[in-house]
């Protein structure tokens, strides 16, 4: 009777805090979403503590942006670099800024850990033209 916040997306690996919903079990959050910092100032009987139990394979959605100066063939490195990492890609959203020649890119994907996460995007950071690559967190 949990889920995972669609507000802060935590990875295994992440400090969580739960908070008890109506009717929909335990919300699962990051300890630093903005949202569940609001909810232990207005209620604070209904946050509870939980921790990550032993969940193999499992993977998680986690949005990531990337900043980059623009070239031919960008996305196709981030996504052969994804697809070489047998991580999926769940949305892609890129923008194109011609005046500065600089592209900007926001992916959900899945991954099993933050871990994992981690040495993902030093990867990323490592591609010719990417000026930073980092995980999106609540309210960016």
């Amino acid at each position: 009777l949990t889920h995972f916040a669609r507000c802060c997306k935590p990875v295994s690996g992440d400090a969580i805090i739960g908070y008890v919903t109506v009717g929909r079990g335990v919300s699962i959050h990051r300890q630093d979403c903005p949202k569940i910092l609001l909810l232990q100032s207005s209620e604070p009987r209904r946050v509870i503590e939980v921790s990550w139990g032993n969940m193999p394979g499992k993977s998680y959605p986690v949005d990531i942006r990337i900043e980059a100066y623009d070239r031919s063939g960008l996305l196709r490195d981030i996504t052969t670099l994804l697809a070489n990492a047998h991580i999926d890609v769940l949305a892609v959203n890129t923008l194109s800024d011609k005046e500065e020649n600089t592209a900007a890119m926001k992916l959900t994907i899945e991954i099993g850990s933050l871990e994992a996460l981690g040495v993902l995007l030093a990867k990323i950071n490592r591609l010719p033209n990417v000026i930073n690559a980092d995980r999106v967190r609540d309210g960016e």
